[in-house]
């Protein structure tokens, strides 16, 4: 239990109080150099309802749903559409396709709306962002702007529960005649996105058809359900939002412990975030089952770092970064396992009345403090504007908070993503500003060249400020984050740091200084236009993104020729009809080729078919750098490693003591004809000694160890030009090297930039074990095997997009002719 546990209520404090209590700084936002979009045309704005006929499903008697008792997936479309064809208040539409194939189902609950109408909410919704102090003060708006409440259901395919609940609430909404819930409707939309999993809801599953839990993809965006979520979450602005999941006992609901996101007005969170829990536990505690007579609240209840909301990954720590007041709902009974069908249906019954009452306590308490909600919604962006400080939360400033609450960052001026020759990858910082703005962040570029930070920048170079009202967002991806190690002891799940400005692969330079006055315009995608010099010679392609992994890839299967150079890099040599290919791949991926350099020599390429042993993430992130990829299992080898297969990609242990005559003997025929090894972490080092292809000792941190590192790379076919930072989730080195093994990498005497790693950890896994030692080595084994292992992690859940070159420049080395 956390010391300084008290119940909110006790101490009689309110939001209202609350919200005066750390008003400071100026009235009026910082304007900018750039205009807003263009407002949304009265065309393209439909009134409410907005109905559709979604399609029906076959009826599927394997749906997992049906043994808990819950509505099985075919059930959902036909009961939202006898829902809207009932009532006006109910507008459902088919808003995206699951990883499987599955409809994904978006509902609006609320009263009927002009079109007329409509368009003034929707220009209600943009002044609360882009002119806060307006907002707040526009008589109209405060009494007529409809409050959204957001609820994300069923994100973990077999926590199934929020979908029924949602379905039963938007039912009796839908058709109740008590006047209460008309006026409720009057002034609120309520938004559901009914099962965010289908695939997982139907298979019984966690994750989605894919193999990804979507709980974990907020700001890597990977998933088309992730995808869904964050759009939705951006464009209705929910004052709510509520992620519904099962099975903690008693039900566990946030506010978090910390650490808490350093990017975060958390004065403005806290101060409504733990009422309403209480009033949601009170709730809870009226339906009357034994099993929901208290409720376990984190930050109330729990130790620092047991659940925590540092990392943005999340729903709820997402919607936080978008001005939204959010919560992870955990029903309490799981209605799996072993146990009767009618103790399953109990529980699923008991835990849809727990979310069904967090969805009313928590619209009742918008409605209760309208003002103060809508007030500081609007003051997360206006703070935003006028680019002030985060608040000093004074301790008690909700009964718990203490020191271990306090969480900070400074925000710099701006950020700026050079173009041009300073700027690591033109694909790199495309797909950075890509994700920037689709996470509802602001971007400009510059008309002209200008100076800043004692540094010159092209024109058309991005430029950040940090002077917007989702600047918390922006620098949550942005910055380097910082080192938690001393403040907390454990964390519900890492990454500690994330750094999308450092470890996705492209230059971020952060100013600190006011910005010269250069001109700039507000844009809206990323944009790379890659380069093919004019002048027909021989051409040099310096591998460091996915996308010239792409294109090298794509240009071996067209036939072209192409050469790898000690370095790393490749060359096309000037051939009839290449040249037309070539300007294909600058088009499809954005690529720049340089004239290669004068009497060069290199290693022809072939088309190279990778086997793995690993998960969707290896999987995924070869498919992403263009190879072909090819599952293999201890159990499989004999079938799967055939003599297509140049390298494999070592990622899970493989216990080679163990493996049968047929599959030993095809590893073995592997082996002997050269076939390359890329190993990661343990598992690769442990395969590589039991092979005795290359001889090295390697150590694991932490398992909680995780974040951004600090590296130093020595040059070579992996790491030559690579980026200064790498990303460790459980970091591994390598000592006690064996002949003729070379380091491409090592962690710097400071290993852990930004996120958890004990400085000593226990026994020799620490910080100062690992400092100065080898994380990527490369050797040729005596049978002429080439080797590379990492102690990095370039496929952590498709997120550390700037180590994917490493990745595919060590697998076109390990595949020698």
């Amino acid at each position: 239990m956390r010391k300084t546990s008290v119940r909110l209520a006790a101490a009689g404090l309110t939001a209202t109080v609350l919200s005066a209590a750390l008003w400071t700084g100026p009235a009026h936002a910082t304007a900018l150099p750039a205009v807003p979009p263009p407002p949304v045309s009265p065309s393209e704005i439909a009134g409410y309802p907005r109905q559709n006929v979604l399609p029906v499903w076959p009826d599927n008697p394997a749906d997992a749903s049906i043994p808990i008792g819950v509505i099985p997936y075919d059930d959902i479309a036909p009961k939202l559409n006898a829902l809207q064809a009932a009532t006006d208040r109910v507008s459902a539409r088919v808003a995206g396709k699951s990883s499987g194939g599955y409809d994904l189902y978006a509902v609006t609950v609320t009263a009927p709306e002009s079109r007329k109408e409509a368009r003034q909410q929707e220009e209600w919704k943009h002044l609360i962002e882009d002119d806060p102090v307006g907002a707040r003060t526009n008589a109209r708006l405060l009494a007529g702007y409809k409050t959204p409440l957001f609820v994300n259901a069923n994100i973990h395919g077999n926590e199934w529960e929020g979908t029924d609940a949602a379905l039963r609430v938007i039912e009796e909404f839908a058709t109740s005649t008590d006047p209460e819930v008309t006026r409720l409707l009057k002034r609120n939309r309520l938004i559901f996105n009914i099962t965010s999993n289908p695939d997982g809801r139907i298979a019984g599953t966690r994750a989605n058809a894919a193999g990804y839990d979507l709980n974990r993809d907020l700001t890597i965006v990977s998933q088309p359900e992730t995808n869904l979520i964050r759009e939705l979450v951006i464009d209705t602005k929910p004052i709510i939002t509520l992620d519904l999941h099962g099975y903690v006992n008693p039900t566990l609901l946030h506010p978090s412990t910390p650490p808490h996101n350093v990017n975060n007005e958390y004065d403005l969170y806290i101060k409504h975030g733990l009422p309403n829990a209480l009033a949601i536990e009170e709730n809870l505690r009226a339906l009357g089952y034994p099993e929901t007579q208290r409720a376990r609240i984190p930050f109330r209840d729990d130790e620092p770092g047991v659940w925590d909301d540092f990392p943005p990954i999340y729903v709820p720590s997402f919607a936080m970064l978008q001005s939204s007041i959010p919560y992870t709902i955990e029903a309490p009974l799981n209605p799996r396992g072993n146990l009767t069908p009618k103790e399953r249906v109990r529980r699923s019954r008991i835990n849809t009345d727990v979310h069904v009452v967090a969805i009313k306590t928590s619209l009742q308490y918008i409605q209760d403090h309208r003002t103060e909600v809508l007030h500081d919604q609007a003051e997360v962006y206006r703070r935003g504007w006028a680019a002030e400080p985060l608040r000093d939360i004074p301790d008690g400033y909700v009964p718990g908070w203490g020191p271990e609450d306090n969480y900070h960052t400074v925000f710099p001026r701006a950020y700026v993503i050079p173009t041009g020759p300073d700027q690591h990858s033109e694909p790199a910082a495309a797909r950075l500003v890509d994700l920037l703005i689709s996470s509802g962040g602001r971007v400009w570029r510059a008309k002209h060249e200008f100076h800043a930070g004692g540094k010159s920048y092209r024109a058309g170079s991005y430029v950040i400020h940090l002077h917007q009202p989702k600047r918390g967002l922006v620098n949550s991806l942005l910055e380097p984050g910082i080192d938690i190690t001393e403040r907390v002891t454990d964390l519900y799940a890492g990454p500690a740091a994330w750094s999308q400005g450092l470890t996705w692969g492209a230059t971020v330079d952060a100013i600190w200084d006011q910005l010269p006055n250069v001109q700039l315009n507000r844009i809206y995608d990323g944009v790379v236009d890659g380069q093919l010099p004019s002048a027909d010679s021989d051409l040099r392609l310096d591998i460091q993104d996915a996308a010239d992994l792409l294109a090298v890839n794509s240009l071996v299967r067209k036939g072209v020729q192409v050469y790898r150079l000690a370095d790393g890099s490749v060359v096309i040599p000037a051939v009839p009809g290449s040249r037309q290919l070539l300007k294909d791949e600058v088009r499809a991926h954005g690529v720049t080729f340089q004239r290669a350099p004068a009497g060069w020599h290199g290693t022809p390429l072939d088309d190279v078919v990778v086997g793995y042993l690993g998960t969707v993430e290896e999987r995924d992130t070869l498919t992403d750098l263009g190879f072909t990829a090819r599952a293999i299992t201890a159990t499989t080898l004999a079938s799967t490693l055939t003599d297509e297969v140049d390298v494999l990609l070592i990622a899970s242990n493989l216990n080679l003591a163990s493996l049968t005559a047929p599959n030993r003997e095809a590893l073995e025929a592997f082996l002997a004809r050269g076939g390359g090894i890329v190993g990661l972490g343990t598992a690769g080092a442990n395969f590589s000694n039991g092979t005795s292809l290359l001889t090295v000792t390697a150590t694991a941190g932490p398992s909680l160890a995780s974040g951004v590192a600090n590296i130093v790379n020595h040059g070579g076919p992996v790491t030559s030009g690579a980026i200064p930072h790498s990303f460790i989730s459980q970091p591994v080195w390598f000592t006690n090297l064996g002949a003729g093994v070379t380091v491409e990498q090592s962690y710097a005497a400071d290993p852990l930039l930004a996120g958890w790693w004990a400085a000593t950890g226990t026994g020799t896994n620490g910080q100062a074990a690992a400092a100065n030692q080898a994380s990527i080595v490369r050797s040729i084994s005596p049978g002429g095997n080439g080797v590379v292992l990492f102690g990095t992690d370039p496929t952590f859940r498709l997120h550390p997009k700037g180590l994917q070159p490493q990745l595919g420049r060590a697998l076109l080395w390990a595949a020698r002719p």
